[in-house]
């Protein structure tokens, strides 16, 4: 079944993750405060997009008569628009970028597609693709969680996840002396490989499953969650403000430092879930910030496919006319982004209603 708790999320993730991109500009300001809420607060974002996949998918599993048929819509309502929006911005850095930058070599635009590096978020839909391709073993995994008990089983998976992602982002590997193939597989690890976020998504399907205790443990559990929020995100911001104020960490370290994958970013990503979905039914219907959420999560997809486009506008601009960032710009920038990508998703949204075939290329739906 639809939860609206969870569609909601989609608006909340997407707040995360255009600030995530935005965090490039607050660079120049080097306000540790600026850079935490645009570049560490808002890594929570990309993680949750996976646990409303795990939901959507175990949502869905009475709709599909084989394995073939999931695959096959999957392939097209995510496959499909992965590819055209790849194509797309290839496109687009082929036109405006000097000769030899972009190659249509054919083994080139795989390997680009293979590891989504087209653009900078595409990386995201490959694994996602990913996902669906291992369904069934989730599906296996699901059934393994409830044999020994959900409790015991989602907390063995927490802690495989840290293990296993302090691992791959720690690996004290030297892969000089293996072939350029293995080690674009290396290099690239974390733009293909869904073990990362597997606990997230599991939380997911776990929700999806028990749906009526998944609501009964939000509203039971809602103060205690609540503390949990607080305590991970102190967690997170605790360990970044002391590495920039007394390990010299520069703003960028902290960035690829207390990422989504750090022990401190996957216990705020679990305490930013809980927190959310256990607040949102608590937002009334007809408040603003309800109804700013709504809309919000209704265009997520297109959204999340173009903000980069008008960011790469946007940064062009002040590169062009001398504009120097600060607090105050850096802010600013981040609402018109989002205003910007909101509108601009409104009219391609209504572009694809008159032409199907685009609809079917760029969302996946016709």
């Amino acid at each position: 079944m639809r939860n609206q708790i969870v569609d909601n999320l989609r608006g909340l993730c997407l707040l995360g993750v255009v600030a995530i991109h935005v965090g490039s500009l607050a660079l120049e300001p080097n306000n540790f405060v600026l850079y935490a809420l645009l570049e560490i607060l808002s890594r929570y974002s990309v993680p949750s997009f996976f646990f409303i996949s795990g939901y959507g998918l175990f949502c869905g599993l009475g709709k599909y008569t084989s394995y073939t048929s999931f695959l096959k819509k999957r392939l097209q309502s995510a496959g499909l628009p992965y590819v055209s929006w790849s194509l797309f911005y290839l496109l687009y850095f082929w036109c405006i970028l000097p000769p030899g930058y972009i190659s249509w070599e054919p083994l080139h635009v795989a390997y680009v597609l293979f590891f989504g590096l087209a653009c900078y978020h595409l990386y995201f839909m490959v694994i996602l693709l990913w996902f669906y391709l291992f369904f069934p073993l989730w599906r296996r995994l699901l059934q393994m969680l409830e044999g020994v008990g959900l409790g015991v089983g989602l907390v063995a998976l927490f802690l495989f996840q840290l293990a296993f992602n302090y691992w791959t982002t720690h690996p004290g590997v030297n892969i000089s002396s293996w072939s350029p193939l293995w080690q674009n597989f290396f290099n690239y690890r974390l733009n293909y490989l869904p073990f990362h976020y597997i606990f997230i998504f599991m939380l997911g399907a776990v929700a999806a499953v028990r749906h009526e205790q998944w609501l009964s443990f939000l509203k039971k559990y809602f103060t205690g969650i609540s503390i949990f929020y607080v305590a991970s995100t102190i967690y997170i911001l605790g360990s970044a403000y002391y590495a920039f104020h007394y390990r010299s960490y520069s703003l960028l370290d902290l960035a690829n430092t207390y990422h989504q994958l750090s022990p401190q970013g996957l216990c705020y990503t679990l305490g930013s879930i809980l927190f959310f979905c256990a607040a949102l039914p608590r937002l009334k219907e007809s408040s603003y910030l309800n109804k700013a959420i709504v809309l919000l999560s209704s265009y997520s997809m297109l959204i999340y496919f173009v903000h980069p486009l008008l960011l790469e506008w946007m940064t062009s601009f002040y590169v062009k006319f001398g504009i120097v960032m600060t607090v105050k710009k850096v802010s600013l920038s981040y609402f018109i982004l989002l205003i910007g990508s909101l509108l601009f998703s409104m009219f391609l949204n209504r572009l694809f209603q008159k032409c199907s075939w685009l609809s079917l290329a760029f969302t996946g739906r016709k």
